[in-house]
C-alpha cells in the first residue's frame, strides 16, 4: 500500500501563513475596498494631497473625499478641486477667496499655507468638486497605487501567485 505524499510544512506552516494574511485583509483591505467603492457609488472622487499649499487644515499625504458641485453653487470661503488652467492634467485643491467680475463665471483661490492668492482665475468649467472632507496619512498610499503600479500590484501579482499555487497543487497532488 502506498503512503500519500508528505507535504512539506503541514497544516501548522500554512496556518501561520493565513492567519497573518487573513487578518490584513480583514482591518485593512476589507475596510479601505468598503471606503473607496462607498465613495465611488455615491459619486465622489478621491484626491490626495500632493503638496502643502493647504496645511494644516489638509496636510500633505491627506486623501481628500470630494462632491460634485455645480460652479454657480461655489462660495467664497469652499474649499474647492479644480484643473489648473494654467497646467494641463494638474489637479489643485485651494480655497475660494471671490468671484471675479465679468460675464463668465471665475473664482479667485488660494491655499491657506500661501502668502498670496493664486495669479491666475479659476473658470467655472475648471471646478471638479468640493472637498467634503480629508483622511490623513491615505492619500500617499493610495497615490502611490496609482495606474500602472497599483495595476501590477493588486491584479498581477496575485494573479500570478493563483496560478503558481495552483501549478504547485497539481504537482504535489499528482498520482506516482
Amino acid at each position: 500500500m502506498a503512503s500519500a505524499p508528505a507535504i512539506r510544512g503541514g497544516p501548522r506552516a500554512s496556518w501561520l501563513i493565513n492567519l497573518p494574511l487573513a487578518v490584513f485583509v480583514l482591518a485593512v483591505v476589507l475596510p479601505f475596498t468598503a471606503f473607496a467603492v462607498g465613495t465611488w457609488l455615491a459619486g465622489y472622487r478621491l484626491q490626495p494631497v500632493l503638496s502643502a499649499s493647504m496645511e494644516p487644515s489638509l496636510p500633505v499625504g491627506s486623501l481628500l473625499v470630494v462632491a460634485p458641485i455645480d460652479a454657480s453653487a461655489v462660495e467664497p470661503g469652499m474649499t474647492v478641486t479644480f484643473e489648473d488652467p494654467v497646467v494641463a492634467g494638474r489637479v489643485v485643491t485651494h480655497r475660494i477667496v471671490r468671484l471675479t467680475p465679468g460675464d463668465e463665471l471665475a473664482f479667485v483661490t488660494k491655499g491657506d499655507a500661501n502668502a498670496e492668492a493664486d495669479p491666475f482665475p479659476v473658470p467655472a468649467r475648471s471646478i471638479r468638486g468640493r472637498v467634503l472632507w480629508a483622511v490623513p496619512g491615505l492619500g500617499v498610499p493610495v497615490d502611490w497605487l496609482a495606474w500602472p503600479r497599483g495595476f501590477v500590484i493588486l491584479v498581477v501579482v496575485p494573479g500570478l501567485a493563483l496560478v503558481g499555487l495552483e501549478v504547485r497543487s497539481r504537482r504535489v497532488t499528482r498520482p506516482a
